[in-house]
């Protein structure tokens, strides 16, 4: 949304001879930054998620009411297979869950090299009704990948955020809920987590945790 200011000018000769100077001055170090601005290279994301493509053990820890205050979570273990998509439009990747019933949900991500932004879509099999979600967006800096965007939740307008972490470094500062999941202490190659926020990003509630630990031969939990 472009915001409009207008202000009523009543500059004498002096001042408007002084401020033609300064303007001057400053279009000319603007023009500069805008000119490097535009030559700074994007940096190539496109390889930002190949880490998921196979088959995954997923531990999930997730709220079981979002934005009402509550402490209760949900542990279960969920299924998922990723790939590429043709032509290096982006991926995909395919979410199995017994927690709901025959539950399976399907992620599209999608890669623009011009502003090295991904966006992120949803649809599943139990709550979206055929609606593919309005994407969440970002990118990486270094292992981490913040993305947003638009929603609403329970009708009320909210903001989505995922965090990924990919090249974790291992279960020593694990949380309990991670233990008791992944008692092995199995690899875990990337973390996942979802926060929504009521107020336009100023406070955030994370409600969702999972993790990716590589097996050919998952079986969901509820």
């Amino acid at each position: 949304m472009m915001k409009i200011l207008s202000r009523a000018t009543l500059i004498g000769a002096v001042a408007l001879s002084t401020t033609l100077g300064v303007c001057t001055s400053s279009s000319v170090t603007a023009s500069a930054a805008t000119a490097t601005a535009q030559q700074a290279p994007v940096r190539d994301g496109s390889h930002d998620f190949d880490f998921i493509y196979g088959k995954w053990r997923m531990p999930n820890h997730r709220l079981k009411k979002r934005l009402e205050g509550s402490h209760e979570w949900a542990d279960f273990i969920t299924c998922d297979e990723g790939g590429p998509l043709p032509g290096g439009i982006g991926d995909t990747d395919y979410w199995k869950a017994n927690i709901w019933k025959d539950f399976v949900g399907v992620t599209v991500r999608t890669y623009d090299a011009k502003t090295g932004l991904w966006r992120i879509y949803w649809v599943d099999n139990t709550f979206s009704g055929g609606v593919i979600q309005p994407p969440v967006v970002g990118k990486f800096k270094g292992n981490v990948g913040i993305f947003e965007g638009h929603d609403t939740f329970n009708g009320k307008p909210i903001l989505v955020r995922f965090t990924w972490t990919v090249n974790t470094r291992g279960s020593r500062d694990a949380a309990g809920w991670e233990r008791a999941l992944n008692p092995a202490g199995a690899p875990v190659i990337a973390k996942w987590e979802q926060a929504f926020s009521t107020d336009d990003g100023k406070t955030w509630e994370t409600n969702w945790y999972n993790e990716f630990i590589h097996d050919d031969n998952c079986t969901p939990t509820s």
